[in-house]
């Protein structure tokens, strides 16, 4: 009520004085990012051209005459997500001009027996050491393999067991008798999962009931139904399953990284199954 007209116009110039001056450079640009508040610079500004994006916040940073508009400042980082989302995907180039895919290497996986890991070097047989004491309190079961990991390449020492032609290292414990699986048919297993450190990934003896699944669906971990399709019912069996037949990862599931996998799988039972049809209605029967 007890204001003039000239006040407010002096109260006006001095605030549209003070964003054009920007003394402050530091209290300039939090008054500005509090205003506008552009998308995360590593998905907007990863392909933005400098001469347009660094034009836009010149003008306050470097106390220009002229003001960044909100209309400005939208035509600037949308014009530059478009140039991103138009962009082609990156992709490696390998020594023959042939592009591979970026992502994470799969490594390899090498199996030694105990007897060789009495040559490994210093620095390895410090990793092995590590890994086993914190297998053991972890509580792993009896002969499980360690592993000496460097970099994305692992070796896997254990005695007793057979790596098949796809690099998947297994071991019998029980061989079980009848027919092996086939695609199409269901099987039903307990198993028990584990990370390289011995941590329990998952189990079957948590949901209280064995686990069944048909094969050849793509249902299950590449390594691990390649290694049950060779189990006969009443087998046991220990799978190590390396990085290349391994589950995907990344944020929505629980494999945070690409490393080996272990699985105790007990097979036991085979079922084949059979679509019936019942007038208009049809299920899959296994039996």
């Amino acid at each position: 009520m007890g204001h003039s007209l000239s006040d407010t116009r002096t109260k006006m110039s001095l605030q549209s004085s003070y964003l054009r001056d920007c003394p402050l450079r530091t209290k300039c640009a939090r008054r500005f990012a509090s205003r506008f508040r552009p998308a995360p610079s590593f998905v907007v500004l990863a392909r933005a051209k400098p001469d347009t994006t660094a034009q836009a916040f010149s003008n306050c940073a470097d106390g220009s005459s002229e003001s960044v508009t909100r209309r400005h400042l939208l035509a600037t980082l949308g014009s530059a997500y478009l140039g991103l989302a138009l962009s082609t995907p990156s992709s490696a180039v390998a020594a023959d001009g042939v592009p591979s895919p970026i992502g994470p290497p799969e490594g390899n996986a090498t199996l030694i027996s105990t007897a060789d890991a009495e040559v490994l070097t210093s620095q390895e047989k410090l990793v092995l050491n590590i890994n086993r004491r914190i297998q053991a309190q972890n509580r792993v079961p009896g002969e499980f393999p360690g592993f000496v990991r460097e970099g994305f390449d692992v070796k896997v020492v254990g005695d007793g067991y057979t790596v098949a032609s796809s690099g998947l290292i297994y071991k019998d414990f029980e061989v079980g008798s009848g027919a092996q699986p086939t695609d199409g048919q269901e099987v039903v297993f307990n198993y028990t999962g584990y990370n390289e450190s011995g941590s329990v990934i998952d189990t079957s003896f948590r949901q209280g009931r064995p686990a069944q699944t048909r094969l050849g669906v793509g249902g299950m971990i590449p390594g691990f139904e390649e290694g049950i399709k060779t189990m006969k019912p009443g087998g046991k069996r220990r799978i190590v399953v390396p990085p290349a037949l391994g589950p995907p990862v990344g944020p929505s599931t629980f494999f945070s990284a690409k490393q080996c996998e272990v699985f105790d799988v007990e097979l036991i039972a085979v079922r084949t199954c059979a679509r019936r049809q019942v007038m208009m209605f049809s299920d899959l029967v296994c039996e």
